[in-house]
């Protein structure tokens, strides 16, 4: 006796292209959601990479009893940021003032024999506002020397984003959101 052939279960041509062509749609909605994921992702970053520079540079100015600058350099997206230590005193003279220190220099910016610095090129999409003068921690309290908050904008690479580094006249360092621009989570307004 003879059987029928039974259907195959698999999915014909028509239905396969169906599928893809779906699948093609919704990768091209998705894709500008993730240029604007990975652009304030890139953009905040590069702000925790300072607060960190920054709230390092002050703990180590207190631990060491020494003096740190932190020395702020470029423009536009060639721009970087560094910490230096002050001389230790030597044979019952005073410490040294912190100096500058030119941060594209791999062999400056030390604290303590340890390189502290924001290197250019680290976040090359991300561009800098203008630069505040050189902050200085004071080695007793980490204070800034002069007294002043100092601030440090970064923008992102469409212009869309900005994320605001505050350094306070007590040192400590944080980061927002300035009015006028989208939020991001976990960032504060400003």
């Amino acid at each position: 006796m003879h059987r029928p052939a039974n259907p195959s279960p698999g999915v014909t041509l028509v239905e396969l292209m169906v599928a893809v062509m779906v699948l093609i749609i919704l990768a091209l909605v998705a894709v500008p959601s993730f240029r604007d994921f990975f652009e304030r992702g890139r953009v905040r970053n590069a702000a925790e990479d300072l607060v960190s520079l920054v709230s390092n540079a002050r703990a180590e100015a207190v631990k060491h009893d020494l003096d740190v600058s932190i020395s702020l350099q470029g423009t536009g997206t060639n721009w970087c940021a560094g910490g230096n230590g002050a001389t230790p005193p030597t044979g019952g003279a005073p410490a040294a003032t912190a100096a500058a220190c030119d941060c594209t220099d791999s062999t400056q910016c030390l604290i303590d024999g340890t390189r502290y610095a924001v290197e250019s090129g680290a976040h090359p999409t991300v561009s800098i506002g203008a630069l505040p003068a050189n902050m200085t921690f004071d080695s007793n309290m980490g204070v800034l020397v002069p007294m002043g908050a100092r601030q440090i904008t970064l923008t992102s690479q469409s212009g869309k984003y900005d994320v605001q580094v505050q350094v306070n006249p007590l040192g400590q360092a944080s980061a927002c959101t300035p009015a006028g621009k989208p939020t991001m989570s976990s960032l504060p307004s400003c």
